[in-house]
């Protein structure tokens, strides 16, 4: 069943139920309350609401980074609940169990980065400022997530009370092999080629094509943590997507080049800790130091011995994640 939610028609949380498909969901965390909702250029959005154990100090929105969907985040999710804290999220459009951009489930295609703000905007209109009575409100990002929660708290200041950043995509490459101009104009000339829904060059196609002692070594240093999420991968096919798309990659540079604009980063007032990973080898964090700079209210700090993935991280890294993340939010 579809959920069309409209200012006309509001909805709590109580209204929010565990769908057939999601009621032996193994994977998911045992306090959980999944749902649907259709946006307004009619695409269907799976999200997750996470009560806190206990009274609840605060209301967080997490947003997942790239490829991610609510089953890999679980931990993470369970984590926040057990300290308090109420969760929202969602499976990003393009990804999870959310719709898909092509008919090809397997391509990862978003070219316009302006769609996730907008998506996040009605969600928190619609749903999440009803139920806040009162409380703090947090929003956390990981990867592309935290990409897209900087612009959502360009786009949209006063909503969000303070953010927590994990690792954020900010650059094209951790480490160019050629300038960034090169590829830009690259992508651009291939999209107006007619390549936009074509997959990028070395993208992965299928589940069997990814490298997965190569992703372990880029993520994570817990192989169980990290087999986990592809166990739920296994349990439900429909949750992967593979590589992205040119046009995918140009809708990317579109939105990086925002971060770059005179004043852009200046506007951003939200309080914001960003955490970077010491063993970065995903994303830029020279670019992202940079970034941050001109940020108000912003703090940089890393995290030692972590990988790209810190939330899914070994238990003494995540510990220390927590600590940095729970003396910021002041639980």
């Amino acid at each position: 069943m579809n959920y069309c939610y409209s200012t006309s028609m509001p909805v709590t949380s109580n209204d929010m139920k565990i769908m057939p498909a999601d009621r032996m969901n193994r994977f998911l965390p045992k306090n959980s309350h999944i749902d649907y909702m259709v946006v307004r250029d009619n695409t269907r959005l799976r999200f997750g609401f996470f009560p806190s154990v206990g009274q609840t100090k605060a209301i967080v929105y997490l947003v997942n980074g790239h490829r991610e969907f609510l089953e890999k985040n679980a931990e993470f999710i369970t984590n926040f609940q057990n300290r308090g804290l109420s969760v929202y999220s969602m499976d990003l459009r393009g990804q999870g169990l959310s719709d898909r951009n092509l008919d090809d489930r397997m391509k990862s295609h978003n070219p316009d980065f302006d769609k996730f703000i907008t998506d996040i905007d009605e969600f928190i209109t619609l749903k999440i400022k009803q139920d806040t009575l009162g409380l703090p409100f947090y929003m956390v990002g990981h990867s592309l997530g935290a990409h897209i929660a900087l612009h959502y708290l360009h786009d949209h200041p006063n909503v969000v009370d303070k953010a927590v950043l994990l690792s954020p995509f900010t650059d094209l490459n951790n480490k160019a092999t050629c300038s960034n101009s090169v590829i830009k104009l690259f992508f651009k000339f291939m999209n107006k080629a007619g390549f936009a829904s074509s997959f990028a060059p070395g993208q992965a196609k299928r589940r069997n094509m990814i490298n997965h002692e190569n992703a372990f070594n880029k993520l994570t240093h817990d192989i169980v943590r990290y087999n986990l999420s592809q166990k739920a991968l296994a349990s439900n096919p429909k949750l992967f997507v593979g590589g992205v798309t040119y046009g995918w990659v140009n809708g990317a540079i579109d939105s990086l080049i925002k971060f770059q604009q005179k004043g852009y980063m200046e506007r951003i007032t939200t309080p914001i800790l960003c955490l970077l990973s010491e063993q970065e080898k995903v994303v830029n964090n020279a670019t992202t130091k940079k970034l941050m700079k001109r940020v108000p209210n912003a703090s940089v700090e890393y995290i030692a011995g972590a990988r790209h993935e810190i939330y899914r991280e070994t238990d003494e890294i995540q510990f220390a994640l927590s600590k940095k993340i729970d003396n910021f939010f002041n639980l």
